[in-house]
């Protein structure tokens, strides 16, 4: 296995999964902060390819799944919605899995756009992703080439086998969708459980580094907005390691300028250019 023995940051995640919408802000900060000095291997997976059996592994009905997402909500502190009931939700969630798979096909940078698109969607929104009027609005979203992701959305058998590579990628940490894995690639690794605040993820990194990385200060949130699309204030507190009124204040500020405006999701405010 090849690398440049650089400190990797490992995690699995998923576009419908609710611990991935609030990992966003450790991943986005960590880009700015790091940069290239650091190494981050994200494996895309499913919750659930069929409903019947995550209902029967998890002991789930529709007042211990609303009763979960209320604990998650608090836990990591990010707007969310709790509409779940199991009548309405997908049957299976890994059509919306394959489509990232497209999508990726096309780049990082606008891979990950099109994951947030489909990840906001349905956490926060309460979209089925797996639909295909709500893909195409995430595509649009994501300025992906609509014509090669439809050539490439149709290739489902390569797609699968895209998935099924992932794992011939980065260091043999074993992490899911509530952890992540921190490491050196030679035999120190740091878990971190559900530890949503970006300087925990931080704090892990310099240890291993030993302090010899150079960490940049993000502040253009102005930017950050373009780049993610719809963005909690929770999330700019935590991106840009800003007190909420300092936070609040410097949105407002752009909102009076005319560059960014907010709207209402899940009952909270968002702020998009």
């Amino acid at each position: 296995m090849s690398h440049d023995h650089r400190i990797a940051v490992v995690h699995a995640t998923a576009p419908t999964c609710w611990w991935s919408w609030g990992y966003e802000s450790v991943f986005n900060r960590l880009k700015l902060v790091y940069g290239d000095q650091i190494e981050t291997f994200v494996f895309y997976g499913a919750v659930y390819e069929d409903i019947e059996e995550y209902k029967k592994n998890y002991e789930l009905d529709d007042a211990g799944m609303i009763a979960w997402a209320k604990e998650a909500k608090k836990i990591m502190g990010v707007p969310m919605h709790l509409n779940y009931h199991f009548d309405r939700m997908p049957k299976n969630l890994f059509p919306a899995t394959l489509a990232l798979m497209a999508a990726n096909r096309q780049g990082h940078e606008k891979g990950h756009r099109f994951y947030r698109a489909l990840l906001r969607r349905s956490i926060v929104e309460d979209q089925d992703v797996t639909q295909e009027a709500v893909t195409r609005d995430a595509v649009r979203e994501a300025e992906l080439d609509e014509t090669k992701f439809k050539e490439d959305w149709a290739n489902q058998a390569s797609l699968k086998a895209d998935y099924e590579a992932q794992g011939d990628k980065g260091p043999p940490v074993h992490v899911g969708f509530y952890n992540i894995g921190v490491t050196d690639w030679h035999g120190r690794t740091v878990y971190l459980e559900q530890q949503f605040h970006p300087s925990a993820v931080e704090g892990a990194i310099d240890y291993l580094a030993g302090g010899q990385l150079k960490k940049a200060k993000p502040t253009d949130i102005l930017a950050y907005i373009k780049a993610q699309g719809p963005t909690p204030l929770i999330e700019i507190e935590r991106v840009f390691d800003l007190p909420s009124k300092e936070a609040q204040a410097e949105l407002e500020r752009l909102e009076k300028q005319g560059k960014a405006k907010r709207s209402k999701l899940a009952e909270e405010n968002f702020w998009s250019p």
